[in-house]
């Protein structure tokens, strides 16, 4: 018999952010068993792009009254529905409500800073009805089970998948000078920047460029992504360096571009404190670079051994200035470290927890 999922997200396909293409990951391992997924999504649109065998995804709707009464109707014209998958935990309730309305499976995904808080109590009560809720790390995990009443069985991690183009290779002569970025070193960050998300670190690599453009003089800190925090990061990079030249601000950089731009670069760093997952991280050390995230959060998931890189204390620009030295003497990473975190360990482990989940009763 085929199951059939119905999935409520903030996007997947036709989004930007690493959220979207988490969830295009394990709906493509999902679909890849047979099952049938009709994906509803608050954001993002489908233009050109191919999506998996037995997958179907509806335009947005971008307010909430429209996107819950649009989703109580396509769920009710959907049955039979085995499995009600929610994206995020803003969604929740009304995750819940189709699950107990269709007689479905309810499984709940979070990430990270949507949970590093505690929600509503409407919203709690909402998380603590679901059948199955993954996490994308330890850490969003230990911070989910800190302030919901969940038997910890019912949280499992299923952390992001590294895609198989981010692989080491030639850095691309063309691309160094259509940049401009000069002899280097290159430190690079690639993420959104918005101003709901101000952890990333870039602030704390500002204030240690001037000591490093000490010793290595041409070093240039790339800075990949936009959002509506770009501007004041940009008046803020100008204030704490002193150098127009020492930070460069690419905008967004398109996911198929991204492996020749880590490529290029010798250096990852990124001391976000509230990183859910952090799969940038990952994508980098694929290329080779060695990286550095920052204390708290889920960075510790996706930098687990010292042979990727390092962690630091996300408020000591003297103590980033030092590892950043450390690191680019130690050379490149051999990917082989990425391995479990690619497509086919992310398929096996996203089956697994399909077939948990339809193996007992929906509460």
């Amino acid at each position: 018999m085929t199951v059939r999922i119905l999935a409520l997200v903030g996007d997947a396909y036709g989004g930007r952010g690493g959220i979207a293409r988490y969830n295009r990951d394990l709906f493509g391992a999902l679909a890849a068993t047979g099952a049938e997924i009709l994906v509803l999504p608050r954001l993002g649109r489908v233009s050109g792009e191919v999506l998996p065998s037995g997958v179907q995804q509806r335009p947005a709707r971008f307010g909430r009254l429209s996107f819950s009464l649009t989703a109580l109707g396509i769920a009710w014209r959907f049955r039979p529905v085995d499995i009600v998958f929610c994206g995020h935990v803003y969604m929740a309730p009304l995750g819940a409500l189709l699950a107990r309305l269709l007689r479905a499976r309810y499984w709940l995904q979070t990430h990270g800073a949507e949970i590093w808080r505690g929600q509503s109590k409407f919203v709690r009560l909402a998380i603590e009805a679901a059948d199955q809720v993954t996490a994308v790390s330890r850490a969003t995990r230990k911070h989910l089970l800190g302030w919901v009443d969940l038997a910890p069985e019912r949280v499992r991690v299923l952390p992001n998948t590294v895609n198989e183009r981010f692989t080491p290779g030639a850095a691309s002569p063309a691309l160094r000078e259509r940049l401009q970025l000069g002899c280097g070193p290159i430190l690079l960050a690639v993420g959104r920047l918005s101003a709901g998300e101000r952890y990333k670190g870039h602030e704390l690599v500002f204030a240690a460029l001037p000591r490093l453009r000490a010793r290595f003089p041409g070093m240039i800190y790339v800075v990949a992504g936009d959002g509506d925090d770009r501007a004041r990061l940009e008046a803020c990079a100008n204030r704490q360096t002193g150098d127009a030249s020492a930070v460069r601000f690419l905008g967004y950089v398109p996911d198929e571009d991204l492996p020749d731009l880590y490529r290029l670069c010798d250096l990852f760093v990124m001391p976000s404190s509230e990183e859910g997952f952090g799969i940038v991280y990952l994508e980098a050390a694929a290329c080779g670079l060695r990286v550095i995230g920052g204390a708290g959060g889920g960075s510790g998931d996706a930098i687990p051994l010292s042979s990727v890189g390092t962690i630091v204390d996300s408020t000591d620009h003297a103590g980033l200035a030092e590892a950043v030295a450390r690191l680019l003497g130690q050379g490149r990473v051999d990917p082989a470290v990425v391995e479990p975190y690619r497509r086919s360990h992310f398929s096996a482990a996203a089956r697994l927890l399909l077939e948990r989940l339809l193996g007992q009763p929906s509460r």
